[in-house]
């Protein structure tokens, strides 16, 4: 015996119920063959998981039950997210990768996330995969697919997969970091010639080095990351739309953070993405019954894809960025407020992203429907995006899917959920208060000194608190069968600080010296 080491772990403690920004990472990863720490199994026991999943079974092994996890270390201990197969040689050795879920809880903490909850669904299938084989998956991650999501609030045995938010009432961010690799196309190996970047040194306060077996690495590099063909962005979309539909059912203040795949080499998403989004339906209204649009509040897609010390056991060294944007929204809500844009925020250990998007990507508009002469919009004003500027790679737009212009901005939509989540847990308070004029009083103090917190805040714009909003709660909101069912009904009325994320002026110099500023 060397010497003795004494590990204390805080006991897990019961989150404050408005936060906003807690994440919940769903998707595929090995249980490492290590001890459930016993702050996790009272946590558990607490939450009556114990006496609902077998101990022997499912629950020794943290098979679909939400784990919480306040660092990396956490989720090391538990998890062996570097145990990936890619492939078989033939003399039996078995060459390992990363999981995209491993990634992905490890960015979130990079970026400076705080806390999260992960639900471990199964085994992550090798690397090489066939795709029919990956589909059969996507029921593990949302319940009831390729149909309406089956998980109900009221029958916990329902709670599969991304159905445990139903009893995870302190998440704000859902990431299925999976989900672009159980879509794409199959995977091929790289052409040899081309080269990829060496990994970077980059100080990262929240973990230690991770190991790495080189040849284990240099194959699965050398693997095509996950690519989307026509029908894959279908199997994407349906897939997001039934998590978006299910959440606003549900009327959960939830921020579904997707990546966008890549698209196929020569494609017409490679071409243009923002023209295939928007021709395929992804990003308008229902265009035909084979077509289902994406467009929603609680969606926020983001792209390019990212590189990190992450990422190097990853094909081609590439991480979905869903992960990264929710670590650093939960940054900017613990620091800033959640009501703040993000857009200019930088990108902790992230040393590359791919494709890198030019101006002409990023900023051409495009009609939303050339049919109808829908409002013109870019890619930035549509998908979150990520990118190089004179400062270091930065998020470059903060916005969600929404076709409802007063919802596009993605601050807009975190600073109404912050409204509804304290509205909602204000009226679960007095839910057994009888009506009338008393509480209808108490409810507009509580909801008016809610909004001059925010006010003073910065969240709402206005010189005095009657300019920037307005709670009523009388007999002028409820109807005469409101008040016959015991219904009591509040409206709030606010003016959002709307955010400027980005001012762009494009100047043209002539041969002559001459500067000019372009319209655009």
């Amino acid at each position: 015996m060397t010497g003795l080491v004494f590990e204390a772990r805080s006991p897990i403690v019961t989150s404050a119920p408005n936060r906003a920004d807690i994440a919940c990472f769903v998707g595929f990863v090995h249980r490492r063959a290590s001890q459930i720490p016993d702050s996790v199994y009272d946590w558990l026991r607490e939450q009556e998981w114990r006496s609902i999943k077998p101990i022997s079974t499912q629950l020794d092994d943290l098979l679909d039950v939400p784990i919480p996890i306040d660092d990396w270390d956490v989720f090391d201990l538990l998890f062996a997210w570097e145990q990936r197969i890619v492939t078989q040689n033939s003399d039996g050795t078995v060459i390992l990768g990363s999981s995209y879920l491993g990634a992905a809880v490890r960015s979130f903490f990079a970026q400076g996330g705080r806390k999260c909850y992960v639900v471990r669904v199964g085994d992550p299938l090798s690397v090489l995969t066939d795709r029919s084989q990956k589909l059969l998956k996507l029921d593990k991650l949302i319940p009831g697919y390729p149909h309406r999501v089956n998980a109900s609030p009221i029958d916990r045995q329902t709670w599969q997969g991304i159905g445990h938010i139903l009893g995870l009432p302190d998440v704000s961010f859902l990431c299925l970091p999976d989900l672009p690799d159980l879509v794409s196309a199959d995977p091929v190996p790289l052409d040899p010639k081309i080269k990829l970047p060496p990994k970077r040194e980059v100080f990262v306060p929240c973990s230690e080095p991770l190991p790495e077996t080189e040849e284990d690495a240099q194959v699965v590099r050398r693997v095509s990351a996950p690519r989307c063909d026509e029908g894959g962005y279908q199997q994407w979309v349906n897939s997001l739309w039934l998590v978006a539909d299910w959440i606003s059912r549900e009327q959960r203040e939830i921020q579904l953070v997707a990546a966008v795949p890549m698209p196929q080499k020569g494609s017409a998403a490679d071409t243009d993405l923002l023209q295939f989004l928007l021709n395929s339906g992804v990003l308008s209204q229902r265009l035909n019954r084979s077509l289902i649009g994406l467009s929603s509040a609680f969606v926020q897609l983001v792209y390019p894809w990212v590189r990190s010390p992450g990422s190097v056991r990853l094909p081609e060294q590439l991480e979905s960025p869903d992960a990264v944007l929710a670590g650093i929204l939960a940054r900017n809500a613990l620091s800033r407020g959640a009501f703040r844009s993000i857009a200019n925020l930088h990108l902790a250990d992230v040393y590359d992203v791919y494709p890198i998007l030019n101006r002409s990507q990023t900023q051409q508009p495009h009609l939303d429907n050339p049919q109808e002469s829908f409002v013109s919009h870019n890619l930035l004003q549509r998908v979150s995006l990520l990118g190089e500027t004179p400062d270091g790679l930065r998020v470059l737009s903060d916005v969600t899917t929404s076709l409802d212009e007063n919802y596009r901005p993605a601050s807009i939509n975190r600073l109404t959920s912050v409204i509804v989540r304290a509205a909602r847990r204000l009226g679960e308070t007095v839910l057994f208060e009888p009506g009338g004029d008393r509480l209808w009083r108490q409810l507009r103090d509580q909801l008016n000194s809610l909004m001059l917190a925010l006010l003073q805040s910065g969240a709402l714009q206005g010189a005095t608190p009657e300019e920037a909003f307005l709670v009523r709660c009388d007999r002028s909101t409820m109807t005469t069968a409101d008040l016959d069912n015991g219904r009591v009904i509040t409206e709030i009325q606010f003016n959002p600080a709307m955010p400027i994320e980005q001012i762009t002026v494009v100047l043209a110099m002539d041969e002559g010296g001459q500067v000019s500023l372009i319209s655009r």
